[in-house]
């Protein structure tokens, strides 16, 4: 009893909190219950808290129970529980009521709403110019219905009010309305009117949902649609030639990236028409400067592997105190050992380094050696301008590091594959695996958890989502369930000429229930608590049903954490987890939710995630959702709250945060170090409210003993005592995070567009003179050498321009001319054969070309500047000009080439060295212990050393045949091959002296079989897709042949072999990404000699 009596007074006060009533009719509604209640059967406590569910869970207002006297005074009606069951069957809203809603906002223009009105009602006659609106409204309605279901009303207004926009429009549909219905209808409108609409969502995932969900629409209407994600260059081209194409803003700017700047035949005829997003606040507010490149293959980037290790070692040293102060790293302890040594010259040098090495003060490399080693890198640049781009760049680089040992794997980003992939926790929840960081910021992430090392890119396209909007012009139509506040309306108003908003009011009245947040002060509590509501929310009561919760989290480990945390009260097959979208998520995504299930999630659980619930769940109250955190912004929030309460049915959702996960910035902002009074007045409201609540349950108990009018009165002045609203810490942090939206929006247009739109300017000028120099005959037969040498040094010019430690202070026409002066500048050193950039690598590919011409003298003076100009990657110009030399076969030709291999031979230790530098600096570094023998840098290290290893045998091999023919006064027949040849004859011989492993002889055979069938000849250079396209042909075959089933020894084999074969698949993978590495910085081709003797030759020999 005494906790039914709690339960009643918390749902009182919670109406009035929560539900949004006055004190008054609260107390008068409390009165009228009471009245109803007296003289039935049945329990007063659970009769009224079942009559206070409903009212909870249909979202009733006093205003629906009431009605006005003959004094003209609102009265509640005499069967409250009768009217309350005629609101819960929420037939839906008329066109006039909606049209009426929506006129009552200040931006619609009535002309538009009364138009809507004259086409919607069709009993009516239609003016002659909206006449053909109807008709294809009409028509569009019947295809909706046969395909899918009826449209309606508000989907109706929501699609001619985007028809009757006369520019761009932007319209808020509630989450749960029905948003892609309204989008196909409006793009197969714009198809009729003659235009090729693009439709953008959030993510892959959605574009491809909606594209087939609505495919028999479009069917119906002869309509051609396409999705443009996942696609290969053929199939992208079919894709843009139909007249509906979904995708997100990443693979349309990137198919446009294709098309214009790599001159793919992709998109050729394909204009920006009209647009039609879906998710639109997403796209152009949270990820309103999102940036999208195509990754180029730079091989100038490597270089700068030897100093981001360096400076991860040195950050790893580094030491944070509690006072905030930072103790400098190792190696300054042991300069201190090396200054003694070299004063004290009888000191045992070696045995006091070893004594540093053995107790951990000084690492094996001492910071002596470290200097050496970036000298090194610097000296292999060989440019003075770029050591000014990465003396500019060290602050950057360091910031870079620093930050990286502050981000936490399931927060900010998750292992992904060979890498590290980012997660969009803030806003959407997905994990990003297109998506990489930038400034060193990705490689000591992946540096930190030993993934594979990418090499950081050097930006030579982009286009940037509001670029993308842009080329739409005033034809951006976008659809969202939260369009937020006025502060983002004004700045998109801003950004986008012309563009409109408007509101559509849900179709249903919206059961939406917001229980009062709470800001627990700790983290243990904060669990607890969290963990006692959803374990409430789920258990039955006396009077509703169990109900199903979704748990939204900030991060992955938080997710993991209360997945731990309920585990102990939830049975397993009740409690999910949806954190990840690169798992297989459809068992809760395409389930139908049931009582006592509680779903665990991240912000990947919010938007554009329709979960659906068993009707008893509805009838319990409908899906929970706890927000564990405060979101980014109110849109985020709104976003995870509508994930329940959708289409007319009840939900409920609570905010549930934890006062320690704050920031510094965010509790000044807050105000939480004021003062003392606020927490102390908070603490005597909280203590007058608790004695409130006892008094009121005590005069209760009174009344039920004894039903006098007296004591009556009493209980209902006790309710008038108790229902009081204190202020709340939770509004106060919904203040201070609006404040950050503002100022972050602020920033968003005062320095990242201007910023943005400045290099778009200089991009679309460097695209020009990509023109040019596609349609200039003098570069007609050197596009493979030219290009890329000009993006080289285009993707430089931006790097130093663009540098944060430098910015630049010339306005946007002064950059502009500048470009095109030091472009022309680039060309015409081209034109002279001379590198734009002074980088090697334009020598190589000309000395390549030319070579392939059979200009072999021409190549073999392009080889030795590629020598002349740097010390970098000697090895290919050295190989490459023996190559020539031997084709060339001039006097001296053999002591020629000879000369130019051994060296080669040395630059290749040389280059192992550097290799073995860095990965040494990475494993000094790495903090935590681990049990595994070979991480994925290790296992790539290795297979980078493995094809140097073949190019070595390979030139061994070479120059034991050359020196053969020298001694013996013979020649030498040369064979040209392609560069995955290496790898054949290398592992041949490796098996033939068995020093291999199965999965590494596995994979010899794979290669053998690969070069065989894929026909490889030279020149190839996509080596991994072919490879894969091959296994995808193999894998379709085995299953028509068989159905997909392996017989008993078919399994056998692959049970005893999984391990290797799945090893052997890696090693061939790493081999062939290798191979197109090495093949891009100029390894083209490898040639294999034998040597030819005769007896003249033998004898001049002998003579000589």
């Amino acid at each position: 009893m005494e906790a039914s009596e709690k339960l009643l007074s918390a749902r009182l006060l919670s109406l009035l909190k929560n539900g949004q009533w006055e004190k008054e009719d609260v107390v008068k509604l409390f009165k009228a219950l009471v009245k109803q209640i007296y003289g039935m059967s049945g329990d007063f406590h659970t009769r009224m808290m079942k009559i206070l569910h409903q009212v909870e869970i249909h979202k009733i207002r006093a205003s629906d129970l009431t009605f006005i006297n003959d004094d003209k005074v609102p009265q509640f009606v005499d069967d409250i529980e009768a009217k309350m069951n005629a609101i819960a069957k929420n037939t839906g809203k008329s066109l006039d009521e909606i049209v009426k809603e929506i006129c009552g906002q200040a931006d619609i223009d009535e002309e538009i709403m009364a138009q809507v009105t004259d086409i919607l009602s069709f009993q009516s006659i239609c003016p002659p110019n909206l006449q053909e609106i109807r008709q294809k409204l009409f028509t569009l309605c019947n295809a909706v219905e046969k395909t899918n279901y009826k449209p309606r009303v508000t989907q109706m207004v929501s699609w001619c009010i985007l028809v009757l926009s006369k520019s761009s429009r932007l319209v808020q549909v509630g989450t749960g309305e029905g948003k892609s219905c309204i989008v196909a209808m409006f793009a197969a409108y714009q198809v009729m009117m003659g235009k090729t609409p693009d439709i953008i969502s959030s993510s892959p995932v959605l574009a491809e949902r909606d594209a087939e969900e609505w495919s028999a629409f479009y069917k119906e209407l002869n309509i051609t649609v396409n999705v443009n994600t996942n696609k290969s260059e053929n199939e992208l081209k079919k894709c843009y030639e139909c007249q509906v194409v979904y995708g997100t803003t990443v693979s349309f700017a990137a198919d446009w990236l294709r098309q214009r700047f790599q001159r793919k035949d992709v998109r050729p005829k394909r204009e920006f028409q009209c647009v039609i997003v879906d998710e639109v606040d997403s796209l152009m507010l949270d990820k309103g400067v999102e940036v999208v490149y195509l990754s180029s293959e730079i091989p100038l980037m490597e270089s700068f592997n030897g100093i981001l290790s360096e400076i991860w070692l040195i950050i790893n040293q580094l030491k944070c105190l509690n006072t905030g102060e930072i103790l400098g790293p190792i190696q300054l302890y042991s300069q201190i050992l090396s200054e003694m040594i070299n004063e004290n010259k009888n000191i045992d040098q070696l045995s006091i380094v070893q004594m540093a090495v053995d107790t951990g003060i000084m690492p094996i490399k001492s910071s002596k050696q470290m200097q050496e080693n970036m000298t090194n890198v610097l000296k292999c640049l060989d440019n003075a301008s770029l050591e000014d781009l990465i003396n500019g760049k060290m602050k950057t680089w360091f910031g870079s590091a620093l930050l990286a040992t502050k981000l936490t794997l399931g927060h900010e980003y998750v292992l992904h594959g060979d890498g590290v992939a980012p997660v969009d926790y803030s806003s959407t929840g997905v994990v990003q695996n297109d998506m990489r960081w930038g400034e060193g910021l990705q490689q000591f992430l992946e540096m930190k958890h030993h993934t594979k090392l990418s090499n950081m890119t050097l930006i030579t396209n982009f286009m940037s989502n509001v670029g993308l909007f842009k080329k739409y012009t005033n034809q951006i139509y976008g659809i969202t369930g939260t369009l937020g506040d006025q502060t983002e309306l004004d700045m998109l108003k801003k950004l986008y000429d012309g563009i409109d908003t408007c509101k559509i009011p849900s179709f249903k009245r919206r059961k939406l229930y917001e229980l009062e947040g709470m800001v627990v002060p700790e983290e243990a509590e904060w669990i607890r608590t969290v963990c006692n509501v959803v374990q409430h929310q789920v258990t039955s009561t006396v009077y509703r049903g169990p109900r199903a919760a979704l748990v939204i989290c900030e991060t992955i480990n938080r997710a993991e954490m209360f997945h731990r945390a309920l585990s102990a009260t939830i049975s397993k097959h009740k409690l999910k987890l949806y954190v990840n979208n690169n798992m297989d998520n459809s068992p809760i995504t395409n389930s139908i939710i049931q009582a006592g299930d509680v779903i665990i999630a991240t912000n990947l659980a919010g938007r554009g995630t329709d979960l659906r619930v068993d009707e008893s769940v509805n009838e319990a109250g409908g899906l929970f959702v706890v927000q564990t955190f405060l979101p980014l912004n109110v849109r985020v929030e709104q976003q995870a709250f509508g994930r329940t309460a959708r289409q007319g049915s009840p939900g409920s959702a609570q905010i549930i945060m934890c006062a320690s996960h704050f920031s510094d910035s965010f509790k000044l902002l807050m105000g939480e170090n004021a003062s003392l009074t606020n927490s102390l007045s908070r603490l005597d409201n909280l203590t007058k409210q608790t004695s409130h609540k006892s008094v009121f349950e005590e005069a209760v108990k009174c009344y039920l003993e004894n039903h006098s009018s007296q004591n009556q009165e009493k209980m209902v002045s006790t309710l008038a005592d108790l229902l009081t609203i204190n202020s709340s810490n939770l509004e106060k942090a919904k203040d201070a995070r609006n404040a950050g939206v503002k100022k972050r929006l602020s920033g968003f247009l005062d320095k990242d567009i201007p910023e943005i739109i400045k290099k778009e300017e200089l991009f679309s000028v460097y695209l020009d003179v990509l023109d040019d120099v596609y349609e200039d005959d003098v570069f007609s037969d050197q596009h493979d050498v030219i290009v890329p040498s000009l993006h080289e040094c285009w993707g430089l010019w931006l790097l130093m321009h663009f540098s944060e430690e430098n910015p630049t202070e010339k306005s946007p026409p002064l950059m502009k001319e500048q470009l095109k002066v030091d472009l022309l500048s680039a060309k015409q050193k081209l034109l002279n054969k001379q590198s734009p950039s002074s980088m090697v690598y334009y020598y190589i590919r000309s000395g390549n070309n030319l070579r392939e011409k059979g200009c072999l003298a021409e190549s073999i003076e392009m080889y030795t500047k590629a020598l002349e100009d740097g010390t970098s990657g000697e090895i290919i110009p050295l190989y490459n000009r023996a190559l020539a030399t031997i084709m060339k076969k001039d006097a001296g030709y053999i002591t020629k080439s000879l000369a130019d291999l051994e060296k080669a031979e040395k630059a290749i230790d040389s280059y192992k060295s550097q290799l073995e530098c860095i990965h040494t600096c990475v494993k000094l570094s790495r903090q935590e212990q681990t049990t595994e023998s070979d991480s994925l840098l290790t296992k790539q290290f290795r297979v980078k050393c493995k094809i140097v290893d073949q190019l070595k045998m390979n030139i061994q091999d070479a120059v034991m045949k050359l020196k053969r023919a020298e001694s013996r006064g013979g020649e030498v027949k040369l064979t040209e091959k392609h560069t995955i040849f290496l790898a054949k004859d290398s592992l041949k011989k490796a098996i033939n002296r068995r020093d291999m492993s199965l999965p590494e002889s596995l994979a010899h055979f794979l290669i053998d079989d690969f070069i065989k069938r894929a026909e490889i000849r030279r020149g190839d250079v996509n080596l991994a897709e072919k490879f894969v396209l091959l296994c995808t042909e193999d894998d379709m075959k085995r299953a028509e042949t068989r159905g997909g089933d392996l017989n008993l020894a078919e399994r056998l084999t692959l049970l005893l072999l999984e391990d290797s074969i799945h090893s052997s698949m890696i090693i061939l993978a790493e081999l062939l990404m290798e191979f197109e590495h090495v093949m891009s910085i100029g390894l083209d081709t490898i040639f294999f000699l034998d040597t030819t003797f005769s007896f003249k030759g033998f004898l001049s020999k002998l003579f000589r």
